[in-house]
């Protein structure tokens, strides 16, 4: 049974988030920006959270994230207390910087376990 929670998240997945992000940044060898996993998680969230009105749970992986115009990652999603988890492609958009945005596209389905 999907808890109340997981049923808004459920219900509000397959929308398109955005939302502008203020993000850490370090330099790479390549000269590159990075951003963390744990702020581009945070991202991520405020994007999803402001598209439908729930924090979500994010995991993007291990990796810095290049902030790279276009750039793609796939990241998790899901909610407190819920196993369903959502596969999406989050796509790093209007870099500036250590500045930049986010368009996640969050799958229809759950993830098979």
């Amino acid at each position: 049974m999907v808890g109340r929670t997981g049923r808004l998240l459920a219900a509000g997945v397959t929308a398109v988030a955005s939302a502008a992000a203020l993000a850490g940044c370090t330099v790479s060898a390549s000269a590159e920006r990075t951003v963390s996993p744990p702020r581009f998680e945070a991202s991520v969230a405020d994007a999803l959270e402001q598209e439908v009105g729930q924090r979500p749970e994010v995991d993007c992986g291990t990796d810095d994230v290049e902030l790279v115009e276009g750039n793609t990652v796939h990241c998790d999603i899901g909610a407190e207390g819920d196993t369903t988890v959502y596969d999406s492609t989050v796509e790093v958009r209007d870099v500036d910087g250590s500045r930049y945005s986010v368009r996640v596209e969050v799958a229809e389905q759950p993830k098979t376990p």
